[in-house]
């Protein structure tokens, strides 16, 4: 039975002035982010900010998230880390708190080989009883899965799906296609806050967005579309979201998420240093564009 819908949003993690996790706003995000209908909740991905967390704060980012979620929804957490060890430790943390599924990026100082991925796809997937899934996000992690080595690392029991992506939408048809023929048994799914819809268009199960989770309803309408093969409708309303979203691949999507959430009052909090907000001109450019979208926003929000 396949474990996630059309739409996975992935929340930021809040932190107060203090650098801890804001847990009530976290609370607050992933609920108004279900009660919106997105399909599933998936935290500590880099929109979450996983790598600025230390152990006991990703342990607790997860069971927040579940209590919020009250299995209303699959909930994915983040597993990735520099060595097998840490990667098994967050794994167990994760599973222990409530997570359905563990999403795991090779994540390396040094550049790994595809002997190495597969490698540790492999001792994890030995450790852990639930579903793991592939995460491929090259930029971050400076490892680019070829679908041969997608394949690979599929065929290991105990992996439920990928998170793929691709550089344009005949690539990410390309992948889909060959994913789902030669990989029947697993979930695959594609990310991008524009592109990612093209995954839905060729037929993949899942799309995976960080803007989902602070503009939900706008994503939930653009999936909701592509299931049904209405290219029509998907670009109308792809459209309305799009400035924000091309925002996002030029100042990072952590950090645009991030400010769409304080400007639409929802407490999204501070980023970790060293990174630093969106400039005051990105920040006009955005509220602009969200004025246009029409996104209600919540008690306290900017002017």
């Amino acid at each position: 039975m396949a474990l996630l819908g059309p739409l996975v949003a992935y929340p930021p993690t809040p932190r107060d002035a203090a650098g801890r996790v804001a847990e009530a706003a976290l609370a607050a995000l992933v609920d108004r982010a279900v009660g919106a209908g997105v399909d599933g909740i998936a935290v500590l991905g880099s929109t979450g900010g996983a790598a600025y967390l230390d152990r006991a704060q990703r342990r607790r980012v997860v069971e927040v998230a579940a209590e919020a979620v009250a299995g209303r929804v699959p909930l994915v957490a983040g597993i990735s880390a520099a060595t097998t060890e840490s990667v098994l430790a967050h794994a167990d943390d994760a599973s222990r708190a409530g997570a359905d599924a563990l999403l795991l990026a090779p994540v390396s100082y040094l550049p790994l080989s595809d002997d190495e991925v597969v490698g540790l796809y492999a001792d994890v997937t030995r450790a852990v009883d639930g579903q793991v899934w592939v995460y491929h996000n090259p930029v971050t992690t400076r490892f680019a899965f070829s679908i041969e080595t997608l394949l690979r690392v599929s065929a290991l029991p105990g992996i439920g799906g990928v998170k793929d992506r691709g550089s344009d939408a005949a690539e990410i048809q390309r992948r889909a296609g060959r994913l789902r023929a030669d990989a029947p048994t697993i979930e695959v799914g594609y990310s991008g806050d524009l592109l990612g819809v093209e995954g839905l268009l060729a037929g993949a199960r899942s799309w995976h967005s960080g803007l989902a989770s602070v503009l939900p309803s706008a994503y939930v309408a653009i999936a909701r579309a592509a299931v049904l093969g209405d290219r029509d409708s998907v670009d109308r309303l792809l459209a309305d979201v799009r400035p924000i979203a091309e925002i996002a691949l030029t100042e990072g999507g952590p950090r645009v998420v991030h400010a769409v959430g304080e400007i639409l009052g929802l407490r999204t909090g501070r980023l970790p240093a060293p990174l630093l907000a969106p400039g005051p001109e990105v920040v006009a450019r955005l509220d602009a564009a969200l004025c246009g979208l029409g996104t209600p926003r919540a008690a306290g929000e900017r002017s």
